[in-house]
């Protein structure tokens, strides 16, 4: 009799530890995806008139490169279709425009230039199991630092940094090498204004970036 007891426990612990582990991956399940990925940019910013001490004048933006990362979420009662991304960034670049000071014209001003971003980005996908396109927008912060300007009449020679308000496009498609890992590539298309100390710049460019990430 004891060992029918015995026995009837043991069975009755493991069905309940079945149980419980159906209901932790149901509960997973119903919540949705989490996707984390990590990822290497190039920037093909826009040459785009520059305003310094009260003079417009052109101005370029040489291209970078940088990395990131991404964490997106994707619901199960959306059914994986829309979800949000977490995104923030860094890439370097430099700025060099025709320098009039005092209404003299002087040789061209120059400055490295570092740029930063953190967005929440809104995003819509198909939901494939191998190929997974997708599109989206977001809006957040950037950071635009002045590295070493070589800008006559300028107080700061060691750096300037400023924040802006920054919106964003995008569109990309995840490939699926396994259930939980993928490869991604994406374009985006980024806005931001920045204004230093005298001197104002509207920063457009376009993103390409490649990166891997994992599912859970």
């Amino acid at each position: 009799m004891k060992v029918c007891i015995q026995s009837f426990l043991l069975i009755l612990s493991a069905v309940l530890l079945c149980h419980l582990g159906f209901i932790e991956r149901a509960r997973s399940a119903e919540f949705g995806s989490i996707e984390i990925g990590g990822y290497a940019l190039g920037s093909w910013p826009k040459d785009q008139d520059l305003y310094n001490r009260g003079t417009t004048v052109p101005a370029s933006v040489q291209s970078g490169f940088g990395a990131g990362f991404t964490v997106g979420l994707f619901p199960t009662m959306l059914r994986g279709i829309i979800g949000l991304a977490f995104d923030s960034n860094l890439h370097g670049g430099a700025l060099s425009f025709s320098n009039i000071a005092q209404g003299q014209r002087n040789e061209r001003g120059r400055s490295d230039l570092l740029v930063s971003n953190t967005t929440a980005n809104l995003v819509f996908r198909y939901p494939g199991e191998r190929v997974r396109p997708y599109i989206g927008a977001g809006v957040g912060w950037s950071s635009g630092t002045l590295l070493n300007p070589n800008i006559a009449g300028r107080n700061d020679q060691d750096f300037d940094s400023t924040y802006a308000f920054v919106h964003q496009f995008l569109g990309g498609a995840q490939v699926s090498l396994t259930t939980k890992v993928f490869l991604f590539g994406e374009y985006r298309y980024v806005s931001a204004n920045y204004h230093w100390e005298k001197l104002a710049f509207d920063f457009r460019t376009h993103y390409g970036l490649f990166g891997i990430g994992l599912r859970f």
